[in-house]
C-alpha cells in the first residue's frame, strides 16, 4: 500500500484546457479587429465617393462654363464632348456602386 501512495503523490494534474473565458476573449478581440478593418473599408469607400463626386462636380462645372460662353441656339463640339465625358464618367460611377 505504501507504493500506491507514493504514486498518487508524485502523480501530475492534468493539463489545463483553456478556460471558455479566454476562448470568448479571443472572438471578441477577432470581432473588434474585423469590425476595425470594416470601419476603415467604409471611410476609405467614402473618400473615394466624396473625390468622385468632386470630379463630377469640376466637370459639370466647366461644362456649364462653356456652355454660358456659346449662343442659345448652337453648342460648341467642346461642349458636346464634355457632356459625353461626363455622361461616361457618371456611368463608371454607377457602375463601380453596384460592385461594391
Amino acid at each position: 500500500m505504501g507504493m500506491l501512495r507514493s504514486h498518487a503523490q508524485t502523480a501530475s494534474p492534468p493539463p489545463a484546457s483553456n478556460p471558455p473565458e479566454s476562448v470568448s476573449a479571443q472572438a471578441s478581440t477577432a470581432a473588434q479587429q474585423n469590425q476595425r478593418q470594416g470601419e476603415a473599408a467604409e471611410d476609405a469607400n467614402r473618400r473615394e465617393i466624396a473625390s468622385e463626386c468632386a470630379d463630377l462636380l469640376k466637370m459639370a462645372t466647366a461644362l456649364k462654363a462653356e456652355v454660358d460662353k456659346s449662343n442659345k441656339d448652337t453648342l460648341s463640339v467642346a461642349v458636346v464632348r464634355k457632356a459625353g465625358e461626363i455622361e461616361q464618367f457618371a456611368r463608371q460611377l454607377r457602375g463601380g456602386a453596384g460592385k461594391n
